[in-house]
This record gives C-alpha cells, structure tokens and sequence, in this order.
C-alpha cells in the first residue's frame, strides 16, 4: 500500500498567494520576511517610538496609531504600550519603544482541535529494533533517533521531497520573521501549516490568524505522521495523554541565525499553571544527511536542568547531572523531548538549516470544554 497522500497540495489556492503565481513563473520572486517584529530602523517604528515620548500621558482615540503587521492591521496606543485588532479592543501585544519593537502575546493556538494520535507502522517497527530508547527517554527527557544515512523509517525520495517542499515556500516568502519573540531571543523564519482544512467560519482566537497558517504539503504531511507514529508509541508506554494539533511548524535557519535557550512549556509560578498545552516536541531536520560540526546550528540540549517550583513524583527515576547534549541537524534525523521539561537551543548556524516540528499537547479537561 502506498503509504503517501493522495491530497494535493495547493500552496497558491488562497487570495494571499495569488499574486505570487506569475512571479515564481518567471523566477524572479526574491525570499522576503513579513513586516515586523525586526523593523527596527522602519520610519513607522521611528515615528511610534516618537509618539510614546509625545503622548504617553495622553489618553483616548487621539493616542491611536495603526501599525501594518504582514497584512493585518493592527493598534498601538503608545501611552499604555497596549497593541489591538482594533481601537481600545482585545489587548494581543506590547510596544516596546527602547527595542522598537512590537511583541505578541503567545497563544496556545495547538490545543485548539487537537485530535488523537494515530499509530504508523514504520515508525514502531522502528523502535521495536531500538533497545534502551524508553529509559533514555523517561530518565532524559530526550530522544534521538537516525540521521547521518540511518533513518531506515523513511521511504526513497521523502527526504528530497520535504526540502522540495520547504525550498518552494521559501523561494515564495511564505517563511517569515513574525514571531512571539524579541529579534534578540530568536532570529529564523518560520511558516505555520494546517493539518487540516479548517472548517468554515473557524478561527483561532483574539490575535491567533495573525501568524497565518497554510496547507502542509505532502511531503510534509508525511513526515507529521512518521513523528506521531513515534509519539504513539512512547505515549502508550508513559500514558503521558498526547494529542495531536492542527498545525506544525516548518523553520528556516539562515547563516548567522540562532534561538536562545529556553523551553517550549514554562511553568508561571504566579499563577501554578503551565503557559500552554504542550508536552512533547518533535521535530524532523530536512538538510543533507551529512552535517559538518563546524557548521553550528546544533540543537543543544541542558540535559538535567529540571524547571524551579514544579513538584514531579518521576524525579527519582531522572538524571540528576547536568549534561550538555548537541544534537546535530542531519537531514532525516528526529529529536524528541519533553516539552515542559529540556532547556534547549539553537546554536548559531552557519549553514541553512531547515526543520519541520509539532508539539502533541495534552488532552483538554472537563473545565476547558
């Protein structure tokens, strides 16, 4: 049985890439990034940073300014900092005026819809062959698997096609450098893609279609299974009640980038609960199979550094030193760790460096729904 998709990826079908159609004919359509949160030196960030010196005592209407972000318009009242949809609505952001910059609130955005893991032959075949990988990842918190030409779950030809895919999305401009974070912490580009169709009328929320998502391309869609395969099978094993979103993440590294240490789950301490709903991170790196270590771009990984003020019944059963684990991003090689729990980051890169990743979120309770 062909394990591949039938559906037919269309990344131009939506008004927002129509215009693009007769550029990528011609091969003229250069890589751009989204209006910003990196504008620093834009004449609209200069003049915003001038309006909080001049208004921020002042206090209705007057005090608005809109701000082009992507295609979205948004609203920044200077004197409160505040950023909105529209004028005095649902706050979704802070204007920094020293950085100049425009920050968005995260949005847990992956629990929305989230449905249950399937199980994929090729991924527990995979680990039935393994031995040791539960232990490494219960005491751990962390899992590595293939890369450098030994990624035996993935069929002829779906490596090349997933950097295909990605090489085609970034040649449109799709990846861009609107994120959540400052330009200090994070400094890849990135697309989000839907799993799914979403259904007519749908929609993420206050501030949430402000980082677009795009239909996930075959190839891509693919590789999304193979990692839920993977997360099936220690879900069953750990019972840790994963789920899987309605979207993924595919990232570009360009020369120079890099992510600062940080980990996908924080624990907020004011108020005991956890800022989102993931629990295990996957990602796939779509590069040549053969990384050289003088490239950088190493996932490094702060094996051991438990989260403060978070009580865990399994800490017995974890390592207790601290070990530095840099887990190089050869092409076909999947890393999984758990999200609440392994301080990481991306080392500065001097190569392209391209990765697909998914967080499987936990199950909603009875007083989310």
């Amino acid at each position: 049985q062909d394990p591949r998709p039938s559906a037919v990826w269309q990344p131009f079908a939506s008004p927002r890439f129509a215009a693009l159609r007769a550029c990528l004919r011609a091969c003229l359509l250069p890589s751009r990034g989204c209006a910003g949160m990196k504008r620093k030196s834009s004449e609209e960030f200069e003049e915003l940073a001038q309006a909080f010196e001049q208004t921020k005592d002042s206090e209705g209407d007057a005090a608005w300014f809109s701000l082009d972000y992507g295609r979205h318009e948004l609203y920044v009242h200077p004197a409160s900092k505040r950023v909105c949809t529209e004028v005095d609505g649902d706050v979704i952001g802070e204007f920094d005026p020293d950085a100049g910059e425009v920050v968005l609130f995260a949005e847990d955005a992956e629990a929305s819809g989230a449905t249950e893991l399937q199980p994929n032959p090729a991924a527990e075949a995979h680990l039935n062959m393994q031995s040791g990988w539960l232990e490494e990842y219960r005491s751990k918190g962390l899992l590595c698997l293939g890369g450098q030409s030994s990624s035996g779950w993935l069929r002829e030809g779906l490596l090349e096609g997933v950097q295909s895919e990605l090489g085609i999305m970034l040649a449109c401009g799709m990846l861009s450098d609107l994120h959540t974070q400052l330009a200090s912490v994070r400094s890849d580009r990135v697309v989000y893609l839907q799993l799914q169709p979403k259904a007519d009328g749908e929609s993420e929320g206050a501030g949430g279609d402000l980082l677009d998502a795009v239909a996930c391309p075959p190839c891509c869609l693919e590789v999304v299974r193979l990692l839920g395969g993977f997360a099936h099978v220690l879900d069953r094993h750990l019972d840790l009640g994963l789920r899987r979103p309605q979207r993924c993440m595919a990232a570009c590294y360009e020369s120079g980038a890099f992510y600062t240490a940080h980990r996908d789950n924080e624990h907020d301490s004011t108020t005991g609960q956890w800022k989102n709903s993931r629990l295990m991170t996957a990602i796939f790196y779509a590069n040549a199979p053969s990384w050289p270590a003088e490239s950088g771009g190493a996932l490094r990984c702060h094996v051991g550094v438990e989260p403060s003020g978070v009580q865990d019944d399994g800490a017995s059963q974890r390592t207790s030193s601290v070990e530095l684990v840099d887990v190089f991003p050869a092409g076909g090689r999947v890393v999984l760790f758990d999200s609440r729990r392994l301080l990481h980051e991306v080392l500065r890169t001097s190569e392209k460096r391209l990765a697909l990743s998914i967080w499987f979120v936990s199950a909603p309770s009875e007083s989310d729904e």
